[in-house]
Formats: C-alpha cells, structure tokens, sequence
C-alpha cells in the first residue's frame, strides 16, 4: 500500500470491522464499464471483458429489491468500472432509486461531462452524493495523470456545479473532490486543497479527499507486501456487473471472481449463497490462494 507517510491518506478497504447482515449494505451497480479517460493509474488497457450498459429493466428490478431491504443497504454506487455520465439513461437510474426511497444514491465521476446541463439535471433528479476525482493541480499534472481528459474544462464543470446548485437554493448532492498523490504528484497536496477549498461548501458535507493508491488485484504493477488483513469486502460490498453477474469487489474489474448473476437470482440469494460464505471464511483465516485476483491485491498486505 502506498501511503506517503501521510496520517489523512483514506483508504477504505482495510476497515477492521466484520459486519454480519443478510444483505449487502454496500451495493455497486455498475451502468457502464465505458470510459472516456485513460488514467495512468488505471489497468484500462487491460480490461478485456464485454464493454455495455446496465439494463433499464434489470436496474429496476435491481432497486426493487433493494427497497424492500433498505434499512440495511447504506449506499446504492451508481457506477463501477467505467464513467457514469456516459450512461444515457443515468439520469433515470437516479430518480428511480430515490423513488424507491434509496437513502443514499452515489456514484464516481472524473467530471469531464459534467455540464451545466448535467449539474442541474443531477441535482433536480434528487442524486445524494458524488464522487470526482482530480488528478491534478495544473494542466500539466492533471493532463498528464488523467489522459485524454481537460484541466480547465473540467475545474470549469465543477465551478459551474456548484453555481447551480446555490441558484437552486440545494444542499444536495454532496460533492467529494478526491486526489490521488503519487511519487510525482506529492509534493501538490497543498495546492491541491488551496485549489479546491474555496469551491466547496463544508457546512453542508462537501469534502476534499486524499486516498490511496492500489494496484486493481494485480492490474498495476504497485509494490505489495505479505499478507497481514483481513479485506472486508465479502461483508461489506457486493458489486453488479453491467451483464448482471456479481463480483465481491470492484477492483476486480475483468469480472474474473463471479459469484453469482443478478439475472438468474436475486440479491438476498446471492449474499447468502455458499460461495460468498466460504470466501468470508477463507478471509477471515486470510487464505486467498483461491481468489486469483485477491491473491495478488495490496490490500491485505502490508
């Protein structure tokens, strides 16, 4: 794991909590695993399965399901491998989810796409929460970490997001501006937040993220150590694949450890079929020779 000796660096994956429910409390629904970016942190190059977008009858029934358990699910990822607002029925996806009463609908955006139009459509479709990752300071650090993607056409984007949202007279949706520090980038941090700070509203649940690099369960070619944690992923995450099939985690983005498939079974099944209760066993005794990608991940090590 790479860390930087930074104390406010996140990372989300080694929480040590084991959280026992018959539901998923964590669901990613992937629309796409399209994207218009080629990030140098991300093994898209490598990503070789089916590109495609979520069905609108599937993704319905998916909310279904998850309404009738919604005291259990805290968030709903409307995303997963790829970028959400290419997706040209996400704008319905959204206010289907918060029709179904979803507390918390959320998904992660490099915000390329994000116009003004988009803003005040994602705002009045009622979405919660949104996610941007920015990597970078200046043109020649953001265009450089996030290929084929504008600095100043997207800090514009965000700019005007957050003029609409005030001429809206809305608190929602949230907005977390993540950056990503790396060996080149570190020394950015501070730009980082003076860049930034003045654009959010704190008092209301805007924030400014640093997170961890990892390396896609092998995908990228980041150090790894031995085998110390326990990933909480099979009690935490379950994340559906655009095709319908389920992986337990999203940095498993070749859908290589299929679990299950929405489109034979539902969620509550899946969750508590035998396949997921042997992996958290073997997690828990930290044996993951029979998960090729979790195997070569950084999370559980050290």
């Amino acid at each position: 794991m790479v860390c930087f000796g930074k104390k406010n660096i996140y990372n989300p994956y080694l929480k040590s909590k084991l959280i026992s429910s018959d539901f998923p409390p964590d669901i990613w629904i992937e629309n796409t695993n399209v994207c218009n970016a080629r990030c140098i942190m991300c093994p898209r190059e490598k990503h070789t399965r089916k590109l495609g977008f979520m069905d609108l009858a599937l993704y319905e029934k998916l909310i279904k399901e998850i309404a009738r358990f919604s005291n259990k699910v805290d968030r709903v990822h409307l995303h997963n491998y790829g970028e959400p607002l290419l997706d040209r029925e996400l704008l319905r996806r959204i206010k289907l989810a918060k029709d179904y009463r979803i507390k918390h609908a959320y998904f992660v955006t490099n915000g390329s796409l994000l116009t003004p139009e988009m803003s005040r459509q994602i705002i009045e479709a009622g979405l919660d929460e949104f996610k941007v990752s920015f990597y970078g300071t200046d043109k020649d650090t953001y265009n450089r970490t996030m290929v084929g993607l504008s600095f100043e056409q997207t800090l514009q984007n965000l700019k005007d997001f957050f003029k609409i949202r005030d001429e809206l007279g809305k608190d929602n949706p949230k907005i977390i501006i993540q950056y990503l520090p790396s060996e080149s980038n570190e020394s950015k941090i501070a730009e980082f937040y003076s860049l930034m700070r003045p654009l959010i509203r704190e008092s209301i649940g805007d924030s400014l993220l640093l997170f961890s690099l990892h390396n896609f369960g092998g995908g990228m070619s980041y150090s790894i150590g031995n085998i110390v944690y326990t990933c909480n992923f099979p009690w935490r995450t379950m994340v559906i694949l655009h095709d319908g099939r389920v992986v337990m985690c999203s940095l498993d983005y070749n859908g290589v450890q299929v679990v299950g498939d929405v489109n034979k079974s539902t969620i509550h099944e899946i969750w508590n079929d035998e396949r997921y209760q042997r992996a958290r066993e073997d997690f828990r005794n930290l044996r993951y020779d029979e998960y090729p990608v979790c195997i070569k991940c950084n999370i559980p090590r050290r």
